[in-house]
């Protein structure tokens, strides 16, 4: 596979796989848009399977009550979802002239706006810390879900990866659902 050779080029240099850092996915967008309890819910219910009310799996839900904190909640995972009806940055000119791919350039260009999904569970005990390959692949399991015509990519800032939406990114949110990736090993 094409993308999993690329992302093996990237991770050669990358730092260790267990970082202190808040891990989190972006999708970037075109529009800003706060995504509201439904479409939550109803992307969690897609991506694992289950009913997200709490009633049918008390440990499945999602809290969209206030607009400071929403969290789905996904098993032992939670993830805070934060819209931001602003860029991810203001300096293109940095941003560019890291982005090699010309479909990234563009995609960073076209975004006006941001959704942050953050490991929650990572302003936790230290102890209780889970592996990036968990953690990432539950961000991965609902950014999919999120993902649309919207979103111009996905971009993992502590890995320093940005995915346009072109098939790119879809392919490799499948791979961090699927551990694929050698550098969360």
């Amino acid at each position: 596979m094409k993308l999993a050779k690329m992302f093996r080029n990237l991770f050669a240099q990358a730092p260790p796989p267990e970082t202190a850092e808040v891990r989190s996915i972006v999708i970037m967008q075109r529009k800003a848009h706060r995504f509201n309890k439904e479409e939550l819910q109803a992307a969690g219910e897609r991506g694992w399977g289950k009913k997200f009310d709490g009633k049918e799996d008390p440990m499945y839900f999602v809290v969209a009550d206030r607009p400071v904190l929403t969290i789905v909640k996904a098993g032992p995972h939670a993830i805070r979802v934060t819209s931001v009806p602003a860029r991810y940055a203001d300096d293109d000119e940095y941003a560019l002239s890291q982005l090699p791919q010309p479909e990234q350039k563009k995609a960073w260009t076209e975004h006006r706006a941001c959704t942050f999904l953050d490991f929650f569970n990572d302003l936790s005990s230290k102890s209780m810390r889970i592996l990036d390959v968990e953690a990432y692949a539950s961000l991965a399991k609902l950014a999919l879900q999120l993902g649309d015509p919207n979103c111009t990519a996905i971009f993992v800032p502590i890995k320093n990866i940005m995915m346009a939406n072109d098939g790119t990114a879809e392919q490799g949110l499948r791979l961090l659902i699927n551990k694929e990736l050698p550098i969360l090993r």
